[in-house]
């Protein structure tokens, strides 16, 4: 049995930065103007050749080792973290997809999938294949999420689906690769092994986020590797290996050259190659190519239907520059990226702030990029210093992308009111943008004044509205496009509100409380509104005892609660799906004892209403008043 891998994510990175940054020398020589230029480019352009690129590596490494005094770099300050088939064209399925992505037209990894008749589960580093017929759910096969003969430390998190092709999506440390597991699904719900393949990468998976995108038959990922490699050794650039079952791994093929690399608009000295990966699964062979840019290691990133956005803000660095007095709560800038799916040039935008996770962040269909910002140090800078507030508002027209950094541009930005505390919240909904905070953790002893929520308009985001919740915002998510729902946590349970947002303003306009109940799967893809024809429509979001709000790490939820959404967005309890009193049921953990990417799921597909739990998977029909269940089975096989 493997334990779980506590190494593996971000959750800990807050607290590591803290550490990283209080280890740092306190005395160091300033950076000089001729040093920053030497490292500063004002145009995204290549560095051409390779002897450029690793003499600008050399260059940083040189710097780095005289600008602090009494021996070399340390992790923070300039040291390295120490992480260290053939495919046949095929059209893709015309199923609406059941994963509850932000971006119509862009599929995000899942734990469940449906493929025609058939829906197709990854868990616990295995697949099941469950059909689905008339009445009844019958599963089909299981197989080992990776190919017979090969073993490894690998998370394997997501997955997705193209025509009849399943592809599995998972980490592993000990080859420091993407997995990238290929497999067929046949018409009697048997799954092939195509093939699996490994791509260079560092651990780049988050607890709140997902990492794989398709798009057009294109697999799509966000790869950000450390350039800071041991002295003599050159950087370590994205490579595609394939497993060959029986005789070892392939060689290496890069899909990134040195002189492709785009020079640093943002001035670092511990940079991160920001790179965007993109595999064609209509090619005959699994191939793969990238585009990289190289800045500061902070970063989020959003995926449209047109392009990859990556917002790079200065990350923990700490230096000054000669002549410049020091302010340690001075603004830096940030700079986003687009980076095209089509592998076109890349173009970039000066701004401010940080996003706080991919639902900061949109394009618009009027030609703009939109994101929701929290400030950096806690300020905006003199351009903005007439105004006060923790958050801002940022609409920049596409238009204004260029391969040139330009100088910041005051007028895309509207400084906004916030929370000052607390896990922050945020999304889109049509015209309009939402924001709060609070978490479980926090929640029970956040001040009234954070329990609100506060709303916009994008055509005037000038004009804000907060209103009072009694709750905290633990999560947002669309009821349609003029619709949203809030839910939060206290002491007596878990807290759904409902909000309209027409052009008079926002209005509370529903209201239930799961009374000593949390959420069951704190992801977005936890969640799923499925619209009726009347404007209204059926939500599900998995729950479990106050308490219990990380055991969906390693335990099947407790429900699938459903709830009746009116065209008035009034809300009505329609009951739960609870999971057995045998679940869990012991799988011996074969692969893994964890479920980092929940277990429980709501499934709506083909006007029929499932939910995922665990190893269970049921079907029920809704009436007026309720959901009822109709049949559930256990997928998982008794292993011979």
């Amino acid at each position: 049995m493997r334990p779980p891998r506590l190494q593996r994510r971000h959750v800990l990175s807050g607290l590591l930065l803290v550490l990283v940054i209080s280890a740092c020398p306190d005395e160091h020589r300033p950076l000089t103007r001729a040093e920053v230029e030497a490292i500063t480019f004002t145009r995204l352009e290549r560095f051409g050749t390779e002897q450029a690129f690793d003499f600008h590596l050399e260059l940083l490494e040189r710097i780095r080792d005289s600008l602090w005094t009494g021996g070399g770099p340390v992790l923070g300050c300039g040291g390295s973290s120490g992480d260290g088939g053939g495919l046949a064209s095929e059209p893709p399925s015309q199923d609406p997809s059941i994963t509850h992505n932000q971006e119509s037209g862009v599929d995000e990894g899942d734990i469940v999938k449906a493929v025609g008749d058939w829906f197709v589960v990854l868990r616990r580093g295995r697949l099941f294949t469950v059909r689905q017929v008339e009445g009844a759910l019958q599963p089909v096969a299981q197989v080992a999420a990776y190919p017979v003969g090969f073993a490894s430390s690998t998370w394997y998190d997501e997955m997705l689906v193209y025509g009849r092709r399943v592809v599995v999506v998972g980490y592993s440390y000990t080859l420091r690769s993407t997995e990238v597991g290929l497999f067929r699904l046949d018409d009697a719900g048997g799954l092939t092994h195509e093939g699996t393949h490994f791509i260079g990468s560092g651990d780049y998976y988050s607890a709140r986020g997902y990492a794989s995108r398709l798009v057009n038959g294109t697999l799509v990922f966000y790869m950000p590797v450390i350039l800071a490699s041991p002295r003599g050794q050159p950087a370590e650039l994205p490579k595609v290996r394939t497993w060959l079952s029986g005789t070892g791994f392939s060689a290496w093929n890069p899909v990134l050259s040195r002189m492709d690399i785009y020079k640093p608009l943002q001035t670092t000295l511990w940079p991160m190659l920001h790179t965007v990966v993109r595999c064609d699964l209509n090619a005959r062979d699994f191939s793969c190519t990238a585009s990289a840019l190289m800045g500061p290691q902070g970063q989020t990133f959003y995926v449209s239907r047109e392009a990859v956005y990556v917002w790079v803000s200065p990350g923990f660095e700490s230096w000054t520059i000669e002549g410049e007095k020091y302010d340690p709560e001075r603004v830096r800038d940030s700079v986003v990226y687009r980076m095209p799916l089509d592998g076109g040039e890349p173009s970039a935008l000066r701004t401010r702030g940080r996003p706080t996770d991919a639902f900061s962040l949109r394009e618009n269909a009027d030609g703009h990029l939109d994101a929701l910002l929290v400030a950096q140090a806690g300020k905006w800078g003199r351009e903005l210093s007439q105004v006060e507030g923790p958050m801002a508002l940022m609409r920049a027209p596409l238009a204004d992308f260029s391969p040139e950094l330009a100088p910041f541009r005051p007028e895309h930005f509207t400084v906004l009111p916030g929370p000052t505390q607390g896990l922050r919240q945020n999304r889109f909904v049509g015209n309009h943008v939402l924001w709060g905070s609070g978490d479980a953790k926090d929640s029970w002893s956040t001040t009234s004044g954070e329990q609100r929520v506060w709303v916009t308009d994008l055509r005037s985001p000038r004009e804000v509205h907060q209103l009072p919740l009694g709750h905290t915002v633990a999560r947002l998510e669309p009821l349609g496009a003029q619709g949203a729902l809030v839910v939060g946590e206290d002491p007596a349970g878990l807290h759904l509100t409902s909000l309209a947002l027409g052009d008079g303003g926002p209005e509370r306009r529903g209201y239930y409380r799961h009374q000593g109940s949390t959420q069951g799967e704190t992801r977005s893809h936890g969640f799923f509104f499925k619209a009726g024809a009347d404007g209204g429509g059926v939500l599900g979001l998995p729950l479990r005892l106050q308490g219990e709000q990380w055991r969906h790490l390693t335990y099947g939820s407790a429900e699938v609660s459903f709830m009746r959404v009116d065209p008035d967005l009034k809300l009505t309890s329609l009951g739960a799906l609870r999971a057995s009193e045998t679940s869990p049921v012991y799988d011996a953990c074969s692969t893994s004892c964890v479920d980092w990417y929940g277990n429980a799921r709501p499934l709506f597909y083909r006007d029929r209403v499932f939910a995922l739990m665990g190893y269970e998977l049921m079907e029920a029909h809704v009436t007026g008043s309720a959901v009822e269940e109709s049949f559930r089975v256990t997928y998982l096989q008794p292993v011979r």
